[in-house]
Formats: C-alpha cells, structure tokens, sequence
C-alpha cells in the first residue's frame, strides 16, 4: 500500500508539475522513496525471521536500535557535512547549499 502511494503521489507531482528544473529532484525523491521502502521492508522481514526463536523485551530492542541510529549519525553527519556535491547531474539534486548534508540548515528548518 504505501508503495501505491508513493507511486501516485509520483505520477502526480511529475504529471502536473511545471517545466521548472525541479523534475530531478522530483524523480530522485520518488526513487530514494521506493529504494527505501523495499530496504526498510527487508529489514522488517530479517529482523523477524533471525529473532523469532529469542524472547527479547521490546523496549531493549527498541533502545538498542535507536542507540545504533544515534551513533551512525555522530559519525555520518560530520563527514557528509564536508562533501562537496556537483552543480549539474542527479547527485546534485540530493545535495543542500552545495554539501551532501548542511546540518545547520537542517536545524533552522526544525
């Protein structure tokens, strides 16, 4: 269902949308969407099969993977704020003011 969604939601923004050069960034969001949802649905499907046979108190396993989380972005973050990105091409429309991630502008928009 959300794949369905995310498919509409595509055609929509892409069928209607101006001629304005933000059709890459739009079809790049779609494709990071889709990517996305088939990685996060494996990791639904192999977390369920490896830790069915274990009990394990869900809060634990909740606190474990957000701990993981955490510290994949203490040291990702930093690293990708030092990332030049290309003018042109598709990586740049992943790319905000010119780094593959601006932190600061991350927080102003919080």
């Amino acid at each position: 269902m959300i794949f369905a969604g995310v498919a509409e939601v595509g055609y929509v923004a892409i069928a209607a949308g101006s001629d304005a050069p933000t059709h890459g960034s739009v079809a790049a969001g779609i494709v990071l969407l889709v990517i996305s949802q088939c990685f996060a649905g494996t990791q639904f499907i192999t977390e369920e099969k490896i830790l069915a046979g274990y009990y394990l108190d869900p809060f634990r396993v909740v606190g474990t993977e957000g701990m993981w989380g955490l510290l994949y972005y203490l040291f990702l973050l930093p690293i990708f704020q030092w990332i030049q990105c290309p003018d042109t091409g598709i990586v740049s429309a992943l790319c905000a003011n010119g780094r593959l991630e601006d932190s600061a502008f991350a927080f102003k928009q919080i």
